[in-house]
């Protein structure tokens, strides 16, 4: 609860590109696809599970549009 030090500050404005564009789209489509919001575990390794399942899944439902992005690239 203390106002951030200089420092801090722009270690925030540093970081918060990548941090929001690549980590929170991420969990944002998990959320959005998979119900990634709720974690129904309390145990650390069925926790961790269900985080790796949902990456697995994201990563899966991105295939297709990652081949054919990747097709175009190589046809230009």
């Amino acid at each position: 609860n203390n106002p951030l030090t200089q420092r801090q500050l722009q270690r925030n404005r540093l970081i918060t590109k990548a941090r929001c564009y690549v980590v929170e789209r991420t969990f944002g489509s998990q959320a959005r696809w998979f119900n990634g919001k709720i974690l129904r575990y309390r145990r650390l390794a069925k926790a961790h599970a269900r985080h790796m399942l949902l990456a697995v899944a994201h990563n899966l439902k991105r295939l297709p549009k990652l081949f054919a992005d990747r097709r175009m690239i190589t046809q230009t």
